[in-house]
């Protein structure tokens, strides 16, 4: 028995999509799995979307617990009884924000079995207080850790000293079928013949959209009909951006889809562009990535943190976090030949689940 403690359906976003994928590419490979996952994740107050739940159907053979309270510390103790009970072979965590370094870190030490934890950020791309602190707290109670990349594993190593198995972020199990750029236009509006670059995901300070409308400035004389677009959610005032757009004149070129995708509508956007764009100031690593990877778009990603890790030329033109090395980069890859699926399909089969998960087990034997 394998239990991964972390979000999971209904809770929507990366995190939770990515331990549903583990639990299915684990049990594919014959281990029993349940995930236990939250009843309360964020109080609301300090919940900057709009919403934490998705609308999407529960997933299909995956056993799924929700009874951890991340500020109920009594939840904290009926569920490691409950784990203990089961005795697991193995507890995987998910740890992404120090906030939950407490309840994560507190499991961790009540729990008589190995445990690991997946790090998607050991330091966060907004610097938040005490942070060090609950990401030593939560490493303390652990046996290994997983990184989904060098930089990460690096601040890992300077914390705290443990084996660690460093494995670039997996494509997404759920993600929809490419569709014909053509109809994928067609049902957002979009010109045929247009170069689209698309922004895609939760928008924040540190993603760098304000360099993005900068590139996009600088570019668009060079780049005839150019249509860029910036599609999530935000999690920051939109206000500075949507005047910066306007004082640029860019309003014909940039458009903004402010609200969250859901799962099923999220390969319409990818298949409808020509490129991906990750202008970020800050990153460990990114989800958007992979997912560029499965519908076999072209990325342009600024070289910070951990994001432009294993990416090269033809599938990713890497560029310096400013403005105009943005715009350079994506004029190289809209005037360049497109890939081809030969040069996705090994990054594809790198980054599958069930690698993933075989590395994890592996990993977790050596222990």
């Amino acid at each position: 028995m394998i239990v991964i403690i972390g979000p999971a359906h209904p809770y929507r976003g990366g995190i939770a999509d990515t331990n549903e994928s583990l639990a299915q590419a684990l049990i594919e490979l014959g281990q029993d799995v349940e995930i236990f996952s939250f009843s309360r994740l964020y109080p609301s107050r300090l919940f900057p979307g709009k919403t934490q739940f998705s609308s999407k159907e529960k997933p299909e053979g995956i056993d799924i617990v929700r009874g951890i309270d991340s500020i109920g510390p009594n939840t904290w103790r009926k569920t490691a009884k409950a784990i203990n009970k089961m005795a697991p072979s193995l507890v995987i965590f998910r740890y992404w924000t120090p906030f939950l370094g407490p309840c994560l870190g507190t499991l961790a030490r009540l729990i008589k079995a190995k445990c690991v934890t997946i790090v998607d950020n050991a330091i966060s791309h907004e610097p938040k207080f005490g942070e060090s602190f609950f990401l030593r707290y939560m490493l303390a109670a652990q046996d290994g850790v997983i990184s989904l990349s060098h930089h990460t594993s690096k601040q890992l190593s300077s914390t705290k000293e443990k084996p660690c198995l460093t494995h670039p972020h997996p494509i997404n199990k759920g993600l929809t079928p490419i569709i014909e750029k053509e109809k994928a236009r067609s049902i957002l509006g979009l010109n045929n013949n247009a170069p689209v670059v698309l922004f895609f995901g939760l928008i924040r300070k540190y993603k760098g959209v304000g360099l993005l409308i900068e590139a996009t400035a600088k570019l668009k004389n060079q780049i005839p009909d150019l249509r860029v677009l910036i599609v999530g959610e935000p999690y920051i005032p939109m206000a500075p951006y949507l005047k910066q757009s306007k004082e640029l004149g860019l309003e014909e070129i940039i458009s903004f889809h402010t609200s969250y995708v859901e799962d099923k509508d999220v390969g319409v956007w990818f298949s409808a562009c020509d490129c991906v764009v990750q202008p970020y100031q800050a990153a460990s690593q990114s989800g958007i990535t992979p997912m560029a990877l499965h519908y076999q778009r072209p990325m342009v990603a600024t070289d910070v943190g951990g994001l432009s890790e294993g990416l090269d030329m033809p599938i990713a033109k890497i560029v310096s976090p400013y403005g105009s090395s943005i715009a350079a980069g994506l004029e190289t890859i809209l005037k360049a030949d497109p890939p081809s699926k030969k040069d996705f399909v090994v990054h594809q089969e790198q980054r599958s689940w069930k690698n993933f998960a075989q590395k994890v087990l592996t990993f977790a034997q050596s222990l």
